[in-house]
């Protein structure tokens, strides 16, 4: 082989492996770029199948649950680990969790099927098994709206709105979706619920009915796992098969999407939950690299 041959040879190879180490950034019409990871160094201490994260805006930090090891893991807002909080040791497989202006943690348990009060203060730890009538609830995805708590029932596929007593104050359904409703984001004075199946967004009034109905039309949607709503309106939607956010417009039309598989930053390999931040950036949990990737325009 010639020497230029040679040259032009392995160019070539290092210019593939410098674009395969880059982190995956979005596409040519979007404006997001990776910041950081939220994720535990030490080695034997790293996340394993994290499942959600929450935050703290007054105090600038994020939470991550932590399925794998049974924990919730605090970040400062630079990304910076704080500490790992197993309530010494009774949390059973936590899922998903909010915290209240007043310190204390909502943890929706699947080890238990259970929603569980952390009082951080009084070091207090109690669990609740929820009914809908004579039928156990199976919480999933829990978020908060002022000082209602709404809970995703995986078993019925309905967001439920609680009273104070935990009992169902409000049901916010989807009759005619195929398995019910996978995910759900609390959008100003509404609910925004994703159906994975029908691959529909269900806009819901505070009374449960539907005020507006959203077909995601174009991008090869696979595998809808998530949504978050941007400051702008758009819909954002976490494709957890192949490992991609799709953008929407409050009408359903594509975008574009950004992100891709892989282990590298930027890169998500089978993510779980997309959420935005207090500070408006957008963070996909990564459950197969056991970390939170953050992205900012």
């Amino acid at each position: 082989m010639k020497l230029t041959s040679v040259r032009s040879y392995l160019t070539g190879l290092l210019l593939i492996m410098v674009l395969v180490m880059l982190p995956v950034v979005a596409g040519a019409q979007s404006s997001w770029r990776w910041m950081m990871s939220l994720r535990v160094e030490k080695t034997g201490d790293a996340m394993y199948m994290p499942s959600a994260v929450a935050f703290d805006k007054a105090t600038s930090r994020y939470y991550v649950v932590d399925t794998g090891r049974d924990q919730l893991v605090s970040f400062e807002k630079d990304g910076k680990v704080i500490r790992g909080f197993t309530a010494n040791g009774q949390l059973k497989a936590p899922y998903d969790m909010v915290r209240l202006d007043n310190g204390n943690l909502w943890v929706v348990e699947k080890g238990r099927n259970s929603l569980t009060l952390i009082d951080l203060a009084a070091k207090k730890v109690t669990t609740h098994i929820l009914k809908d009538g004579d039928r156990q609830i199976f919480p999933d995805r829990i978020a908060l709206d002022g000082d209602k708590l709404l809970v995703l029932d995986r078993a019925s596929g309905d967001v439920l709105r609680l009273a104070p007593d935990l009992s169902v104050e409000q049901r916010f359904d989807c009759p005619k979706c195929i398995g019910g409703l996978t995910d759900f984001v609390v959008d100003g004075h509404s609910v925004l619920a994703l159906s994975r199946r029908d691959k529909k967004v269900f806009r819901f009034n505070q009374n449960g009915t539907v005020a507006k109905e959203i077909t995601l039309q174009g991008g090869e949607l696979d595998f809808p796992e998530s949504l978050a709503v941007g400051p702008s309106g758009l819909i954002y939607i976490l494709d957890r098969h192949q490992s991609r956010v799709l953008t929407y417009t409050p009408e359903g039309n594509f975008k574009y999407h950004f992100l891709g598989p892989g282990q590298a930053p930027g890169q998500v390999y089978f993510p779980r939950e997309l959420r935005f931040d207090p500070w408006g950036r957008l963070c996909v949990v990564d459950e197969g690299n056991g970390r939170v990737e953050v992205y900012r325009q």
